[in-house]
């Protein structure tokens, strides 16, 4: 199989979708992997460790995308590319379907792309394993950026995350008890946070406390609770996830504005359309802005900011099934209930059923899962 790894210089992403070691796999199994020069750099893979690997390195992404059977990119291509792709190719990357526009899909389906993202790739049991790797890793970043953001200096409350003798440590209060939930109050508690957790699934909740300890409380989120909480809350973190789905509001422009001054937003949820009413997106290079005092971080691909980590995390999680899809050909979906549970479209056909119905648009199911 030709698999092709692109990345877009003017992208501030710097993950690579596989490490040279995954690509050494993939070479042994005889497939033939094209890499765009430099695709590697920013998480401290050099082109001649892919080279080393058995990579062939490209100079043109144009000519990765005419190569490749399935492409590989950590973020989804831009729409003007989707025409590079050969007719009946398979994509895979963060897509995020259910907040990009229509004219993005339609291009999808008219160039017969099996386009699936990491972010609803999932087991039988629901489990997301890509999407809960990384979330991980963006728990824990979340805590550091807040612990950052409090400071004097670049407009936070200046105070402490975890206190210190005499002085009450931070109140961080965290909607969504998922991996990025879960992560985060970990983090938040170990420096010393006063750490609130809420969600309305009372089995996450549970996990929580299991897996935490009673030193993180818990709450069920509700509106009228979380418009208590949240004017005490010293930073909020937003962790929201409906599986192919776009975010809910959960968090209104009033409760924003009855926020102490300093106190910090990361809206975690916001690669799905965000779960904070004021929230927008960001970019590494100007990850922050203000409203009424409120300092919101709001970057979707924060966990870039550890691209050597983040790499290796989703690199180790996608190799498996890159070798299957190699195994099982052209008819993988089938074979690969995982991929087929993460798949927008395929074959010119919509078969994601939440996707379809966002759109309000007919879809079909993969024959055989």
């Amino acid at each position: 199989m030709d698999i092709g790894i692109v990345y877009d210089p003017k992208e501030p992403d710097f993950r690579v979708p596989l490490s040279p070691g995954a690509v050494s796999s993939l070479t042994r199994h005889n497939h033939r992997v094209y890499l765009l020069k430099g695709a590697g750099a920013a998480s401290n893979f050099a082109d001649e460790d892919y080279g080393a690997r058995g990579a062939t390195i490209v100079y043109s992404s144009d000519e990765v995308y005419q190569r490749a059977k399935l492409l590989l990119k950590v973020t989804a291509p831009p729409i003007q590319d989707i025409s590079l792709l050969n007719r009946g190719s398979i994509l895979i990357a963060f897509l995020h379907l259910a907040v990009a526009s229509e004219s993005y899909i339609d291009e999808l389906l008219k160039n017969e792309i099996t386009a699936i993202g990491f972010e609803v790739i999932a087991r039988e049991n629901g489990e997301l394993p890509l999407l809960a790797s990384t979330s991980e890793v963006a728990g824990q970043l979340s805590i550091q950026i807040a612990a950052q953001y409090l400071q004097s200096n670049l407009g936070g409350r200046g105070i402490l995350l975890g206190g210190t003798p005499g002085i009450p440590p931070a109140n961080v209060l965290i909607l969504g008890a998922g991996s990025v939930g879960r992560s985060a109050a970990q983090v938040a508690a170990a420096l010393g946070a006063n750490v609130l957790v809420l969600d309305r699934d009372i089995a996450k909740l549970r996990l929580v406390e299991q897996q935490l300890g009673k030193r993180i409380a818990t709450g069920f989120a509700s509106i009228h609770g979380l418009t208590e909480w949240i004017k005490t809350a010293d930073v909020f973190i937003g962790a929201i996830y409906v599986p192919g789905g776009k975010t809910p509001l959960m968090v209104s422009e009033e409760m924003v504005a009855s926020m102490r001054k300093g106190s910090v937003i990361i809206d975690i949820s916001i690669d799905q359309g965000g779960c904070v009413a004021t929230s927008r997106p960001t970019t590494l290079i100007n990850p922050i802005y203000d409203y009424k005092g409120v300092i919101h971080y709001c970057v979707p691909n924060l966990t870039s900011l550890v691209a050597n980590s983040a790499s290796f995390v989703i690199s180790h999680v996608l190799l498996p099934y890159i070798l299957e899809i190699g195994e099982w050909g052209d008819d993988f979906l089938r074979h690969m209930p995982d991929l087929a549970r993460g798949t927008y479209t395929h074959r010119g056909k919509i078969i994601s059923p939440v996707l379809g119905r966002l759109l309000g648009r007919e879809y079909s199911l993969v024959e055989g899962i």
